[in-house]
């Protein structure tokens, strides 16, 4: 099978757009590349990683370049975030505060979104949106399947090749708090429009956006 070189390293075996990481490939009909053959095992959870892909594990975040284990374990405490405290006004009784939400399940909407297309990128394919929901103790890896490297991603965003194979994961906590992490994706995470630092965990809230990709948006309700 014919493969071409991505600009990041990687054996892509489609032309226009690599299929491991997403990157537009620039000439490269011409110029098959020689697949990578050499993984190597992850220290910490034994998860086979390609050098090729970056120097993160994809799954815990080890860093193979400093030996140093992920920032933060995927079941770190939830953020708390201390109430707003509100002086009292003389004569004015306020209401006492809501109690906090509690969380038993999370309900997805996967979709394209074309306006966050960049002017380079393909037109969206027809896609209808897709519904998922996700519960405490369950962790989602977001991604792109890949048969050959026995990636199946829970949340598996095919359509997309922007999108790399192991891109994020979703991970619910037995609290109900829901969180976010980039796992050292080429193209990158956003949240409500910023940008997520890699290998970091994001708590997040109803109503919350995530885009990746050429033009996918995951919305929580």
């Amino acid at each position: 099978m014919t493969t071409y070189n991505c600009p990041k390293g990687h054996s892509s075996t489609d032309s226009d757009f690599c299929s491991v990481c997403g990157t537009r490939i620039e000439g490269s009909s011409s110029t098959p590349a020689t697949p990578s053959t050499t993984t190597i095992p992850c220290p910490d959870c034994g998860t086979a990683h390609d050098p090729q892909d970056g120097k993160f594990c994809e799954i815990c975040g080890y860093n193979f370049d400093t030996q140093k284990s992920g920032e933060l374990p995927i079941d770190a405490p939830p953020v708390i975030i201390p109430p707003l405290y509100i002086p009292p006004i003389p004569g004015i009784d306020l209401p006492p505060p809501p109690p906090p939400a509690t969380q038993t399940q999370w309900n997805l909407t996967i979709e394209i979104d074309p306006s966050l297309a960049a002017p380079e990128s393909p037109t969206p394919p027809p896609q209808a949106p897709q519904e998922h929901c996700i519960s405490p103790g369950m962790a989602h890896l977001i991604g792109r399947t890949n048969t050959a490297r026995a990636i199946t991603p829970e949340l598996a965003l095919d359509f997309d090749n922007a999108i790399s194979s192991r891109h994020a994961l979703l991970a619910c906590q037995a609290d109900g708090q829901l969180i976010l992490r980039d796992i050292g994706s080429s193209n990158g995470t956003q949240l409500n429009g910023v940008d997520l630092e890699a290998m970091k965990d994001y708590p997040l809230k109803l109503g919350d956006r995530i885009t990746l990709g050429h033009w996918t948006a995951i919305t929580l309700h």
